[in-house]
């Protein structure tokens, strides 16, 4: 969600899927390719082995032999990043949001037409400390885990667990993107609802913790001033 501030989904998407773009291919038919335009910027950072300014020698998602190209949006809401960004970037989304009120309103009304096209596949209403992934059919099922402004909720011990959750979920070769606000220092409590907003250096000791690789981080661009930095991350499980 944007907290009111629609006129920040265009960066935000596009800022997304050219993130994206450095570890998926879309589908053929997708209309990424007019949105995309990778560039190297003094905000991006690569992680490990690099060939060229922003490309990672990591070979990108669907693998050959893993079939169509799957991702679940965390904390999807009524399916915002799915229809803006998710959909373009891949052959199907499943969702996942805990609040049945968005749940109804993505199923019966916003992402209608994705579901009856079959592009949006499974919308299950579950808080993320429930979400199972071994033994159910969400297991070994997707290329790609999306969390977008949702991980703040969750609290150290919920998040790591979180984590090593999703690591079941995902394919031979999956990966977890994470996108969330930054404090500057430590975290931040919002009174309202409990949530928290972790600073850089506190996202990355959770996911040393959770047993997660960093492969690229880089800030979004295009949002005013006064607000938190934002920042994604492109992480894969550490064997």
């Amino acid at each position: 969600m944007l907290g009111g501030l629609g006129q920040l989904a265009r960066p935000d998407a596009v800022s997304s899927l050219r993130f994206l773009s450095e570890f998926v291919t879309p589908p053929s038919n997708s209309s990424a390719a007019s949105i995309v335009n990778p560039s190297s910027s003094k905000d991006t950072k690569i992680t490990g082995t690099t060939t060229g300014s922003t490309t990672t020698k990591r070979q990108k998602l669907p693998l050959p032999g893993a079939g169509p190209s799957r991702v679940l949006d965390c904390g999807a809401g009524i399916g915002r990043v799915t229809k803006q960004v998710l959909i373009k970037a891949f052959d199907h989304v499943d969702l996942v949001e805990n609040s049945a009120i968005f749940v109804k309103q993505a199923q019966e009304e916003y992402l209608k037409a994705e579901i009856e096209s079959g592009k949006v596949c499974e919308v299950r209403c579950s808080g993320l400390q429930n979400v199972e992934f071994e033994g159910t059919e969400w297991e070994g099922r997707f290329d790609v885990i999306w969390c977008q402004w949702v991980l703040g909720h969750l609290t150290e011990d919920h998040l790591i667990m979180f984590f090593n959750r999703c690591k079941k979920g995902l394919k031979p070769g999956g990966m977890i993107f994470v996108k969330e606000n930054n404090a500057k220092i430590g975290i931040v409590i919002d009174e309202e609802d409990s949530s928290m907003t972790r600073s850089d250096t506190v996202w990355k000791e959770m996911f040393v913790k959770s047993g997660l690789k960093l492969l690229r981080e880089e800030v979004q661009k295009g949002f005013p001033s006064g607000l938190f930095t934002v920042k994604m991350y492109a992480l894969e499980p550490i064997p």
